[in-house]
């Protein structure tokens, strides 16, 4: 934890003269300030609206899930006034009640789309009011302060979110972001970075659930949303 210095320096000449008085004057002065936590902010670089556009109802598999193209988001976290710290963020899902377990993500190595722990929901079918699918969110390279490290990064199962010590995990495994743990940005040496700013890239792969749990009466939007939190320590 960092401390801001707040230096109050203060002169006071208090001059009283009473003619025949018996007794000495009083006068108070009062010093005040506050010291707050250096600010940091995180943001996703580019922006984390992500838009797969328009998908035809003939596209979707008939018997099974269908997986989605991937897009990338990169989040940044950066402290103000060249602080380093260290950073640690974990995600929330608002809409777990709508998630469905799906197939694997083609091209990685893990449970990603079939883990209930590792899915975030889409939203119910307006007409079938079956859940339209589940989106995974693969961590694939990380930097601080510029130094790249695409090999490894911290975990730990949290939710308290007060924890300094993480287990290291190789971003070559393509585990999906997992419910209630947090993640940080390790260096070189495979330690929590102490940095000013830092970066995790992640994929991000939707799926929809089969064509025949999904109306082809009218147009069924789906969405779903991560709501990441950012903590220093």
């Amino acid at each position: 934890m960092r401390i801001s210095q707040l230096i109050i320096r203060s002169a006071v000449l208090c001059t009283f003269a009473a003619a025949g008085a018996a007794h000495a004057q009083s006068a108070n002065v009062t010093v005040r300030g506050l010291i707050v936590p250096p600010a940091c902010s995180a943001q996703f670089v580019g922006g984390a609206d992500l838009d797969w556009g328009t998908i035809s109802h003939n596209l979707l598999n008939a018997t099974t899930m269908t997986v989605l193209d991937k897009k990338t988001v990169t989040l940044q976290a950066q402290c103000d006034g060249g602080l380093t710290t260290h950073m640690a963020f974990w995600a929330v899902d608002p809409n777990a009640s709508s998630a469905l377990a799906g197939i694997r993500v083609p091209g990685t190595n893990n449970n990603n789309g079939e883990d209930s722990g590792r899915i975030f929901g889409l939203g119910m079918d307006p007409v079938t009011h079956q859940k339209l699918g589940n989106f995974t969110m693969i961590p694939t390279s990380s930097s601080y302060d510029g130094n790249a490290n695409s090999t490894s990064y911290g975990t730990v199962k949290s939710t308290a979110h007060t924890e300094t010590s993480f287990s290291t995990v190789d971003f070559n495994n393509n585990y999906g972001y997992l419910t209630g743990s947090d993640y940080t940005v390790l260096d070189t040496t495979n330690n929590p970075a102490v940095a000013n700013t830092f970066t995790m890239a992640l994929d991000v792969y939707p799926q929809l659930n089969k064509s025949s749990s999904i109306t082809n009466a009218q147009e069924v939007p789906f969405s779903g949303t991560a709501q990441f939190y950012v903590r220093y320590f």
